[in-house]
């Protein structure tokens, strides 16, 4: 079996890459995060886990990634890739 890497055991302290307003908006990141090879993982406030509402960043959740892998994953979430229905079809197909 294959063992995937984390961000927590990664060597690298911690940093937060982005600050989402809810759970769904933060798993979505990360999974894009990895998807690129990075390790991620997330960080909730208590107040998260028992309201699904983001008040002045109350249930804010933060994407941590290594901080060596920092301004890589900022860059991956800055610049998306672009959905394949927003890709032309080559010619000929």
């Amino acid at each position: 079996m294959e063992h995937e890497s984390t961000a927590q055991e990664h060597n690298a302290p911690l940093e937060v890459a982005y600050t989402a307003s809810g759970e769904i908006e933060a798993q979505t990141v990360r999974s894009a995060l990895e998807a690129a090879g990075i390790p991620a993982q997330l960080k909730m406030e208590a107040a998260q886990t028992l309201f699904a509402v983001t008040v002045d960043g109350l249930g804010a959740v933060r994407v941590m990634v290594p901080a060596d892998r920092l301004e890589e994953a900022r860059s991956i979430i800055e610049n998306p890739a672009t959905p394949l229905e927003d890709m032309e079809t080559p010619a000929g197909q």
